[in-house]
């Protein structure tokens, strides 16, 4: 490993580390449900990290929902942006399309799945919700067969939104694209069940110098591996995030990468995707 892939390492390690004993020295824990449109965590840790290392170059890498929250702030601060890089790893970026295409055909099984494990989560919860008015619909949330019923009961009503779709369409960052004025490198896969192919907002990211994209043939969400020979190793992403965030490190800007990164996508390392079941 070079070392400014060490470096950057090191420094995330560190951010964590104070995050963490931050929280616990002051007995904190993340408040409220879980939101796609949230900003306020992002913002309140970044800011304390440059507070912390005011020196130091500050990246910041997102998976799936968490990476439509990272692009989603990203074209919020745009000029502003205290971040030097970010990459984005399976963002759904539209939730709308998003939301419709995980109703179709084997996606009801992920989508089944999630719904199962947000039940799971609220039911340890549930006497907070005892006395609860208004439009919750506490008893779809807790018996939720789908992400989007659990969404509709809960989430959508405690963060202000007028129906599911509304929340779906305001938490979505595909729109947040044309604002980013930060290095950004998007990682996606053409067979992704969560965040489907037509959702990327391909064009936007194209007309964005900043932006840049690699959509690999598969991966599923979040299922990228090296290679065949080893399906438990580390992600196929891994050499190529660090990579990316080294060239940002040493002074390069994301349509520089541009021409490199084609050929990485063109090259066998690509092209095994297409004979891996992941």
């Amino acid at each position: 490993m070079q070392p400014a892939c060490e470096n950057i390492l090191n420094l995330v390690a560190i951010i964590i580390l104070d995050i963490l004993a931050k929280l616990k020295s002051n007995s904190q824990a993340v408040d409220g449900c879980h939101d796609a449109s949230f900003l306020g965590d992002i913002y309140e840790v970044v800011a304390h990290v440059s507070n912390r290392y005011p020196a130091a170059n500050l990246y910041a890498i997102g998976w799936s929902l968490g990476a439509n929250i990272l692009v989603r702030y990203l074209g919020q601060e745009s000029h502003s942006c205290l971040l030097s890089g970010a990459v984005s790893l399976c963002n759904p970026f539209n939730l709308v399309i998003a939301d419709e295409d995980f109703h179709k055909g084997f996606n009801n099984v992920y989508d089944k799945a999630l719904a199962n494990s947000l039940r799971k989560i609220f039911k340890k919860h549930a006497l907070l919700f005892e006395d609860m008015e208004g439009e919750f619909n506490i008893s779809l949330a807790a018996n939720a067969k789908s992400v989007r019923e659990f969404d509709d009961g809960l989430t959508r009503v405690s963060f202000g939104f007028k129906s599911v779709d509304d929340y779906y369409s305001n938490s979505s960052s595909s729109d947040s694209i044309t604002n980013v004025c930060t290095p950004l490198l998007c990682i996606q896969a053409a067979n992704d069940p969560i965040a489907p192919f037509r959702g990327i907002p391909r064009k936007d990211i194209e007309e964005n110098s900043n932006c840049m994209l690699i959509v690999t043939p598969k991966g599923g969400h979040l299922g990228w591996v090296a290679g065949p020979e080893s399906p438990r190793g580390s992600p196929w992403t891994d050499p190529h995030v660090m990579d990316f965030l080294e060239h940002i490190e040493h002074g390069k800007s994301a349509s520089a990468l541009c021409a490199s990164d084609q050929e990485i996508m063109n090259s066998s390392i690509a092209d095994r995707f297409q004979h891996l079941e992941v």
